[in-house]
């Protein structure tokens, strides 16, 4: 009767040791999970961050391009004006030229000197429209000018405003990166330290077991315990 009792204690407590031990390993299996689910939260995260910060960008791109797609058009329409005022500036130097040889010839006639001084009152009339008009295209292109620099301004504060987005987003693409390398540095601490435990209690559960052939990069196949397969891709 004595020994029934003492073989029925020691597998009452075998039995306890081994749910004691699975609970152990139950226990390691969900901390695993949340680990791996936190891990993919994060890599939803990070790609959530990389679509919106693709969008930024492109936004950021297209308004780089209407801004220079503006300045190209001031470029031209700033050398439309000048070549404008050339030209109006090659019909006054001829018009003067023109007046001088007419006072010239009126010396000889005072009648013919009659009609060439109002030809000339003429050709100072239009003179003075060319000079207007060539003062309204000077005007013109000082305005031109200013708006010029005020896109190649607007360019500038995109260019600045885009390098700094694209910093700030390297800066937390590196702290994602960094976030994620330590969870998976805990969790890989966190596993070794509970398959040892497990080792412990499996150990002290069954004097005399031989445990040092056990390691969290083995397997049991076919009864023998041998080296974990890389996975396959």
């Amino acid at each position: 009767m004595g020994a029934f009792m003492s073989c029925a204690y020691a597998w009452h407590k075998q039995s306890r040791a081994k749910a004691a031990q699975n609970s152990a390993f139950q226990a390691l299996k969900k901390e695993v999970a949340s680990l791996k689910e936190e891990k993919e939260k994060l890599k939803e995260e990070k790609e959530r961050l990389a679509t919106h910060w693709g969008r930024q960008e492109e936004a950021y791109k297209a308004s780089l391009r209407v801004a220079q797609e503006a300045r190209e058009e001031a470029n031209k329409r700033l050398h439309e004006v000048a070549q404008s005022q050339a030209e109006l500036l090659g019909e006054v130097v001829p018009l003067r030229s023109k007046i001088a040889d007419l006072e010239a010839v009126a010396e000889t006639s005072k009648t013919y000197q009659k009609k060439l001084e109002d030809q000339c009152v003429d050709r100072e009339q239009t003179l003075g429209k060319t000079e207007v008009a060539l003062a309204d295209k000077t005007d013109e292109c000082s305005q031109l000018t200013t708006e010029n620099t005020s896109l190649q301004a607007k360019v500038q504060e995109l260019i600045s405003a885009l390098s700094s987005k694209y910093q700030e987003m390297t800066a937390q693409a590196v702290d994602f990166k960094v976030a994620e390398e330590k969870l998976l540095r805990e969790a890989a601490i966190s596993f070794a330290e509970g398959f040892a435990e497990a080792l412990v209690q499996a150990a002290c559960a069954n004097p005399g077991i031989d445990v040092s052939g056990c390691s969290p990069l083995r397997e049991v196949v076919d009864g023998k315990i041998v080296p974990l397969e890389a996975p396959k891709e």
